[in-house]
């Protein structure tokens, strides 16, 4: 062990070259300290013992293992440790860092802090009352045994769903993970705990505010695209593609719902960028996956926070947030084309045409014309 990646490797990179050592692990020195005394405490192994695994190295070893989408045979000889070590640590330290810190990351926000979500996202992508954006992605991994057809999806690959949601900055707000890849399209959102959060509106969003002195009350909403029902609280675009040309304020309406909503699409690129695990099929038990995908949502939101505050640029690959307003699926992660379905109540449709008429007068932006221009 002593002759491996974390005491010979890290530990010249971490004296020597910040850069290349915050490439290698995904995070600055100050913020993988940070998180050994986080998670430290759960993953200790016999201390009293000088051969056995130190926090660090379990800690290095997990973080490489995301970070370079690498087998854990790979990171068995890299590390110098056992296989079966190698597994049981993986599992382990990915099930602390999700348990450690997903009530600091991912605190369910309050009627409060909805409210200060939706004015981040009218300062950054113009949309009012928003309080932050939707999808949902297909993980996909190798078939688990003796599972069977459960997690067999209508691509012809085994996956498990990964519904999120995300604020104005790129940070994941809340997350439903585990649903079955051989899910109904339906079944998906209105199963989940999520889903049914906006369903029955019991997820403490403000009241109804007004966008202009002549709008009325709008209630505060999510960002979907197709794939999600239109509710009071949940926006998705009007239908119409191919020959159907749509009128120009349904246009403006979906290019401008478009623009916050990838938002989410870019909040995927970006954990995928990083922890690139999710660029190839994922070959693990179903424990591990779950595991995995939980620990990388939690360390998104982690880096990116720790990192900001102290005015550190953090990885990001080479994810172009500007120039495209999808994200390419890629490996792991593959968009999920269905999780409701296209009913809706007359209440939805008149909030949606309320910011339709909004979007194409007061708050109406130039940008918005000239993207339709160059259509």
């Amino acid at each position: 062990m002593v002759h491996g990646h974390y005491h010979c490797l890290t530990s010249e990179l971490q004296l020597t070259n910040s850069e290349q050592y915050q490439n290698f692990i995904r995070m600055s020195a100050s913020t993988f300290e940070e998180l050994v005394c986080l998670v430290g405490p759960k993953i200790k192994r016999f201390p009293s013992r000088p051969d056995i695994i130190s926090v660090g190295e379990i800690l290095t070893a997990t973080l490489r293992y995301l970070a370079s989408g690498e087998s854990m045979m790979l990171i068995t000889y890299g590390f110098r440790i056992g296989k079966a070590t190698v597994s049981k640590l993986i599992l382990q330290c990915c099930e602390v860092l999700w348990d450690t810190l997903n009530q600091k990351v991912l605190v369910v926000p309050d009627t409060f802090k909805w409210a200060q979500l939706a004015v981040d996202f009218e300062r950054i992508w113009q949309v009012p009352n928003c309080i932050g954006s939707i999808d949902g992605k297909h993980i996909i991994h190798q078939a688990f045994a003796n599972s069977g057809s459960e997690h067999y999806n209508y691509k012809g690959s085994h996956s498990f769903i990964l519904l999120a949601m995300c604020d104005a900055n790129y940070n994941f707000t809340l997350v439903d993970i585990g649903a079955a890849g051989r899910c109904s399209d339906g079944g998906v959102f209105s199963s989940s705990e999520m889903g049914k959060g906006f369903i029955h509106n019991d997820l403490n969003f403000p009241a109804d505010k007004e966008i202009h002195e002549n709008s009325g009350p709008i209630p505060y909403y999510a960002l979907g695209d197709e794939a999600f029902p239109l509710l009071s609280n949940l926006m998705r675009p009007y239908p119409g593609r191919g020959k159907r040309k749509l009128p120009l304020k349904e246009s403006i309406f979906n290019y401008r719902l478009s623009r916050g909503r990838r938002t989410i699409e870019n909040t995927f690129g970006l954990m995928a960028s990083k922890w690139r695990i999710f660029r190839k099929l994922i070959i693990a038990g179903h424990k591990t996956v779950n595991a995995i995908t939980k620990a990388a949502v939690v360390l998104h939101n982690f880096v990116k926070l720790s990192e900001n505050n102290a005015g550190v640029r953090y990885y990001s690959g080479t994810l172009d947030t500007k120039q495209s307003n999808q994200w390419e699926p890629q490996g792991a992660l593959e968009p999920v084309h269905r999780l409701g379905t296209n009913t809706y109540t007359a209440d939805a449709k008149a909030i949606r045409d309320k910011l339709k008429d909004y979007f194409s007068a007061e708050g109406a932006t130039l940008f918005q014309y000239e993207r339709l221009i160059n259509l």
